[in-house]
């Protein structure tokens, strides 16, 4: 393959990526923070590893720990 050919695929690939990030729920200006954890080149797991980072995403972003401010009790073990 060309050199050409094949920065032109990367680029197309790399688009996709930002696409189906973008289309999973990530938020603009964070696509190009996650699109180097899209480690797949065939089109059809392209959208599927996408869906598996948004929702490794939200599970990061919801506290376990509760909200200082309530009466709760913190169980690291439960």
């Amino acid at each position: 393959m060309s050199d050409k050919l094949e920065q032109a695929r990367n680029e197309y690939l790399d688009k996709v990526k930002k696409i189906a990030l973008l289309d999973a729920g990530v938020e603009y200006e964070d696509v190009d923070k996650y699109v180097k954890y899209v480690n797949v080149d065939d089109e059809g797991l392209i959208k599927r590893e996408a869906d598996a980072i948004v929702a490794d995403i939200k599970q990061q972003n919801t506290t376990q720990y509760g909200d200082p401010g309530q009466n709760t009790v913190w169980r690291p073990f439960i």
